[in-house]
């Protein structure tokens, strides 16, 4: 049957139905969205959030929103009822996450928060949240919108300690760069994060190594004496050398190497590296060069899931 063709009391019940039962799916939306985080199960995806944006085709502000939300739900269960009910809402979520994070709000006041704006529609919580944290502002967030297929607009707020220190670089950079007085604040990041990189990146730094290595090889040979034997790595120590996390980087990159067994497809992010052992320390993994990976620390977490369970030593909780 076709909508119009529903009396008025069908068309209001029918209505009620549907946006009762679209809090009940968002409700358990984000209870699988808090469990999948929980177990790190998003394949080969390094994060949940671009596992929803690449695999589900969710924007990515909405895919933040809803894992803001579903970490919000396991620290306070009685959301779900007021989510149920109509009284509370992702918006209305965000508003408060924002001011207790500006606030530095505990779990408790953050919990009051939510009961003083349920049921208020956004405009009037903030009223209530201005009123109740005076000193408190909403501060924008970073936005990053695409522009061209090479350009894209990035916004995010600076203090003025941190406009002194780029104009200050500005100048400390204006003859060794050549960078113009006017020159953007996107040329003057781009030389800021390229130095960093070249500097600080383990694949430079191991780069750096071996041609130190190198050229000490060469030193030697030429003078006639002989090589200094490498010293053999300490496989009873837990933590790897500076020499050999150079050779696992040289060897295998600065990327995860975490394959996904269903999917059959490598991570390879390069955010938030650590240091794993294939067979675990604990369990008498040496520290040697074929016993080491590079994992992200998300998929780090998903291996000792698997390894461990949820033994609080290896697996943390949300």
């Amino acid at each position: 049957m076709s909508v119009s063709q529903l009396s008025d009391e069908e068309l209001i019940s029918g209505f009620k139905d549907l946006v009762f039962d679209e809090r009940e799916k968002l409700v358990l939306q984000l209870q699988h969205l808090a469990e999948l985080d929980r177990r790190k199960l998003f394949f080969h995806y390094p994060s949940l959030r671009s596992y929803l944006v690449e695999e589900h085709g969710m924007e990515e502000w909405q895919a933040e929103r809803k894992i803001r939300a579903a970490r919000l739900l396991i620290r306070f269960p009685e959301l779900e009822m007021q989510i149920q009910s109509g009284k509370m809402n992702l918006t209305l979520m965000e508003l408060a996450q924002g001011c207790a994070h500006r606030e530095k709000l505990s779990d408790a006041e953050l919990s009051e928060l939510f009961e003083a704006i349920a049921g208020l529609s956004s405009r009037a919580a903030t009223r209530e949240i201005a009123t109740l944290y005076p000193e408190s502002m909403t501060v924008p967030r970073d936005r990053i919108r695409p522009l061209s297929e090479e350009l894209s607009e990035v916004r995010f707020v600076a203090n003025q300690e941190l406009l002194e220190k780029l104009d200050e670089i500005r100048g400390l950079l204006a003859h060794s760069h050549r960078l113009p007085r006017g020159a953007t604040l996107g040329e003057l990041i781009d030389v800021l994060a390229t130095e960093y990189r070249e500097r600080h990146h383990p694949e430079e730094k191991a780069k750096r190594a071996e041609a130190r290595q190198q050229a000490r090889q060469n030193q030697s040979e030429t003078v006639d004496q002989p090589t200094a034997p490498r010293v053999p790595a300490d496989e009873e120590k837990r933590s790897a050398s500076a020499a050999m996390l150079h050779e696992l980087t040289l060897k295998d990159g600065y990327q995860c190497s975490y394959v996904d067994p269903v999917t059959q497809k490598n991570c390879h992010s390069t955010y938030s590296l650590q240091v794993d052992h294939r067979h675990p320390w604990s369990q008498g993994g040496k520290t040697k060069l074929s016993n080491l990976r590079y994992l992200c620390s998300n998929h780090h977490a998903r291996v000792s899931f698997l390894q461990f369970g949820e033994n609080s030593k290896y697996f943390r909780r949300l």
